[in-house]
C-alpha cells in the first residue's frame, strides 16, 4: 500500500466508518507529502481509532471486537503517524486504541478532550494497561502542527463532553473540515455547541468537509437539547405519575443530565440504577466536574445503586438507568408508574417488560424529541453548506447505499458530494478543486480475540453484514430511497407553491 503514497500531494484514506453497509469502527488517515532537498517527506495523522460494532458478523468465534488495520502505518518510518486525534469518547471512535495496546503495538501521541482522557484512563484500568501513549488535552481554538499538517480544534455538538471537529490544512493550503460526530444545536447542555462563528470565518478557506452523515436521511434539523428537555417536562407534568422510568445509554451524558435536570425542576427524587458500566460513566461525569448530589442541594434526594435504595425513596421518584436493568424494578403499582423510553423501539429490551407489567410508556417513536440526537440531519447540512460557501462534502458514518440514493436530492439543494463515494481503504488525493481516487483495495478488519490476556488479530476482508447485523432493522436501501424521494418531493412542491404566489401577483 505504501507505494501509492510516493508522489507529492495531500492524501486521505478512510479505514473505518465508510463501510459497504455499516457505520462504525471510525479511523481516517491524512498524509501530506512534499518534495524537499533530501527527497520526499511525508506527514501523517490519524483521526479516531474506533471499534467495529458488528464484529460477530465477520465470522470469527469468540471475537470481542474488530478494529481498522493501521499496522502498516505504524511500521513504516516514512508514513508513521505523528499523532492520533480523537474527536470524542464514544467506543466506535476510541476503543480500537485499547486493543492495539493489548496486542503490543506502540501508538503515537494522542490528542483529545479532557473527558475523552478520563474515559480512556478508565479503559486502561479495566484492561490492565500500564504502558500507555502520551495524551495531550486539547480544547476549542488549539492549533497543533504535525510536520506539514496544521490542525485547528473546533467545538462540535454531540452527545458527550469534549466533542470536536478538526480543521486540517496541508502544506499547499488545501483545507478539510473533519466534522467528527456533530449537529447544529446552540442549546447543548453543560458544553459548547458547534462553533459556527469560527466556521464562518474559515468559509473561504475550507475546500472539503469530511462529514458525519449518520442522520442525513432524517428531515429537518437535529433535535435541540432544549426541546428534548421540554418534552420530558411536558410528559411528566401531564401524566403526573409517582414512578417514572427513563432508560438511557450510559455513553450519552447529555441525556442523563437532561433527565436529571427535569427531575430537579419537578422536585422528584432520583435513583440511578444500572450495570457497572452505567455507574462508571456516572463517576466519569462527576470527575469531569458535575456532581449530581451537589446540584440537588436540599431540593431532592439522589441515590445510586440497588433495589434497597429504591425501597427507601419517597413516592415521587424518577429512575434513570439502563435498558437492560430497569426491568428489575418494575414492581411498583402499574397505575402509579410510567416509562419514558429515549430511543427508537428497535433498541428497546425494556418495552416488552413494561408491557408485561401493564405499565404505560411513551417512546421516541411517538415523540421523536425524546431521543435527542447527536448527529446532523439534512437541514443541518443544508445550513452548513451555506455557511461554508458550498464546499465538497465527503460522506462518512453511513452506508454507501444511502449516498447513492440521495444524489438527486443533494444536487437539487446545491450540495456537492464527492464522486466516487468514499469507501474504506480506498486512497484519495485532494486538490484545490477536486478529489481523485488514486487506488482501490478491499478493506480489511482485524477481528480481536484474547489469548492469555493478549489481543490477537485475525484479518477478515470487509463484506456486507447487514443481514446479520443491526443495520437492516434501521435504514435499508428501500427505506433510504423512499425518505430521500419524499424530501425532494416536498421541496419541489414548496418551490412550486412559492412560484405560484410570485407569478399570481403579476
Amino acid at each position: 500500500m505504501s507505494e501509492y503514497f510516493m508522489k507529492t500531494g495531500f492524501y486521505w484514506r478512510p479505514m473505518g466508518g465508510n463501510n459497504i453497509d455499516q457505520i462504525s469502527g471510525h479511523c481516517y488517515q491524512y498524509t501530506d507529502i512534499i518534495e524537499t532537498k533530501a527527497g520526499l517527506k511525508a506527514s501523517t495523522i490519524i483521526v479516531d481509532l474506533g471499534k467495529f460494532d458488528n464484529h460477530q458478523a465477520l465470522g470469527i468465534k469468540n471475537s470481542v471486537a474488530a478494529v481498522p488495520d493501521i499496522r502498516e502505518l505504524l511500521a513504516l518510518p516514512f508514513l508513521q503517524p505523528k499523532a492520533i486525534f480523537l474527536t470524542h469518547s464514544h467506543p466506535d471512535h476510541l476503543n480500537g486504541i485499547i486493543h492495539y495496546l493489548k496486542a503490543g503495538f506502540r501508538l503515537p501521541t494522542l490528542y483529545g478532550g479532557r473527558y475523552t482522557k478520563l474515559v480512556l484512563e478508565e479503559l486502561y484500568e479495566e484492561f490492565g494497561i500500564i504502558d500507555v501513549p502520551v495524551f495531550e488535552i486539547i480544547k476549542n481554538g488549539d492549533k497543533i502542527k504535525c510536520g506539514t499538517i496544521d490542525v485547528e480544534v473546533i467545538d462540535s455538538s454531540h452527545t458527550c463532553f469534549d466533542s470536536f471537529g478538526l480543521i486540517i490544512t496541508s502544506a499547499d493550503d488545501t483545507c478539510v473540515y473533519h466534522t467528527g460526530d456533530m449537529k447544529i444545536d446552540e442549546t447543548t447542555c453543560f458544553r459548547k455547541p458547534t462553533n459556527i462563528k469560527r466556521l464562518t470565518q474559515l468559509s473561504k478557506k475550507i475546500n472539503y468537509v469530511v462529514a458525519d452523515f449518520y442522520g442525513i436521511t432524517e428531515e429537518g434539523m437535529a433535535t435541540k437539547e432544549k426541546d428534548t428537555y421540554k418534552s420530558l417536562l411536558k410528559i411528566m407534568r401531564k401524566h403526573n405519575k409517582e414512578r417514572v422510568y427513563i432508560p438511557i445509554y450510559p455513553t450519552h451524558a447529555e441525556m442523563i443530565l437532561l433527565a436529571f435536570i427535569a427531575a430537579l425542576k419537578l422536585k422528584k427524587n432520583v435513583l440511578f440504577f444500572g450495570d457497572k458500566n452505567f455507574y462508571c460513566y456516572l463517576e466519569l461525569i462527576k470527575k469531569y466536574g458535575i456532581d449530581f448530589k451537589k446540584m440537588a442541594e436540599k431540593r431532592i434526594k439522589v441515590y445510586y445503586g440497588n433495589k434497597k435504595s429504591f425501597n427507601v425513596l419517597e413516592n415521587d421518584c424518577i429512575v434513570i438507568g439502563t435498558f437492560n436493568d430497569l426491568g428489575r424494578l418494575l414492581d411498583f403499582p402499574a397505575e402509579k408508574s410510567m416509562g419514558i423510553i429515549t430511543s427508537g423501539s428497535f433498541f428497546n429490551p425494556l418495552r416488552g417488560q413494561l408491557n408485561a407489567h401493564n405499565i404505560k410508556f411513551i417512546d421516541a417513536k411517538n415523540i421523536p424529541a425524546l431521543q435527542g440526537c447527536g448527529h446532523g440531519q439534512i437541514k443541518d447540512y443544508e445550513f452548513l453548506n451555506t455557511v461554508l460557501n458550498r464546499p465538497v462534502f465527503i460522506p462518512t458514518h453511513c452506508p454507501i447505499h444511502i449516498i447513492d440514493n440521495g444524489f438527486e436530492l443533494f444536487k437539487y439543494i446545491g450540495m456537492e458530494i464527492a464522486r466516487p463515494i468514499a469507501q474504506n481503504n480506498h486512497i484519495y488525493l485532494f486538490a484545490k478543486t477536486n478529489i481523485k481516487e488514486v487506488h482501490a483495495t478491499p478493506a480489511v478488519w482485524l477481528v480481536v480475540n484474547y489469548v492469555n490476556d493478549v489481543a490477537t488479530f485475525t484479518e477478515v476482508w470487509q463484506k456486507p453484514t447487514s443481514g446479520i447485523g443491526f443495520l437492516k432493522r434501521t435504514i435499508s436501501v428501500k427505506k433510504s430511497k423512499n425518505k430521500f424521494s419524499m424530501m425532494l418531493h416536498q421541496r419541489l412542491k414548496r418551490s412550486k407553491n412559492e412560484n405560484k404566489k410570485i407569478f399570481g401577483k403579476l
